[in-house]
């Protein structure tokens, strides 16, 4: 079998994400004739893979574009195409005279796909939204109420959100707010920024279907009952029980995916 031009000659290893970025068959067909357009595909996800293997993480520099070419086989304009796609989405950054460097995580890359792929899902959208949603909000309740005891600060949040949801509780426009920004919260104080990152990307369809809720709410004389919810959620919270957390999330999750559900 003829060898594939993005990994020939390559000098220097590689970790096994990379090379099966650069060795994968470049057409349906399986043969190894490789387009500008695949080189520069394959090289910008090998470097992505090298950004994982090698654990490098914000500010750090990668290799010049001169060693990326000979690492992965390829010329340094491939390379540098596929450092400027990487630079266009926010994983990396391009100045003159350096080399490229990692950037802080970004959520809007994440944010558009799942605002897409919950948009283009058959069904109702609301529901595709909390099967994401429900199963990250019950573990960051439960790591919530298990990290707080160390986190006095978080604590006081907790209590002063609630306070003001509760004062709030007759605004359907300050309530969704205030709502939104309880579950934000309470992702943070998990301590998960995976977890954390996830639910920020689906925070803007979120927010949309918090205000219709409440609308619906309003229609069916339900108004106040996703407040003794989130009283239960971060009481249990408050108190450190992991379980209890879950359980009252879990069940606040239930009863808003619900008014989902044809009556």
């Amino acid at each position: 079998m003829p060898s594939d031009p993005a990994v020939e000659g390559a000098s220097f290893p590689l970790g096994d994400a990379a090379r099966r970025h650069l060795a994968a068959p470049s057409s349906a067909d399986g043969s190894s004739g490789l387009s500008r357009e695949t080189l520069v595909d394959r090289a910008r996800d090998a470097v992505l893979a090298l950004i994982d293997d090698e654990h490098l993480g914000a500010g750090d520099a990668l290799p010049s574009a001169a060693v990326l070419g000979e690492r992965f086989g390829v010329s340094k304009a491939v390379v540098r195409e596929a450092l400027s796609a990487l630079a266009a989405l926010g994983i990396v950054e391009i100045s003159n005279g350096r080399a490229a460097r990692v950037r802080p995580p970004d959520s809007s890359i994440v944010r558009f796909y799942l605002s897409r792929a919950i948009r283009d899902t058959p069904g109702d959208g609301f529901l595709v939204l909390m099967d994401l949603r429900a199963p990250l909000e019950v573990r960051a309740a439960s790591l919530a109420a298990d990290r707080l005891a160390a986190d006095p600060a978080g604590r006081e949040q907790l209590e002063e959100l609630l306070a003001r949801m509760g004062d709030a509780l007759g605004d359907s426009e300050e309530y969704p707010r205030l709502d939104l920004e309880l579950h934000a919260l309470i992702a943070h104080l998990s301590g998960n920024l995976a977890l954390q990152g996830v639910l920020d990307a689906v925070s803007g369809p979120l927010f949309r279907a918090m205000r219709e809720l409440r609308v619906t709410r309003e229609q069916r004389g339900l108004v106040g009952a996703e407040h003794d919810e989130h009283s239960a959620v971060v009481t249990a919270i408050l108190a450190g029980d992991p379980a209890a957390a879950a359980a009252a999330m879990e069940a606040h999750m239930t009863a808003a995916a619900g008014f989902a559900v044809p009556r």
